[in-house]
């Protein structure tokens, strides 16, 4: 599934992520995300090269 997020939304989401308790489980999740984001953004680097 691919969301279609501003930057500014998916920190957003990051950050609210991360200040959930460590017991809500969330933090894989965060890191999920942000591997992701990550990808998608090298990828565009690429591929405006």
């Amino acid at each position: 599934m691919k969301l279609d997020l501003t930057p500014e939304e998916v920190q957003a989401i990051l950050q609210v992520l991360g200040q959930l308790p460590t017991s809500s489980g969330a933090w894989p999740l965060l890191v999920k995300i942000d591997a992701q984001v990550k990808a998608q953004t090298e990828q565009k680097e690429t591929d405006n090269d």
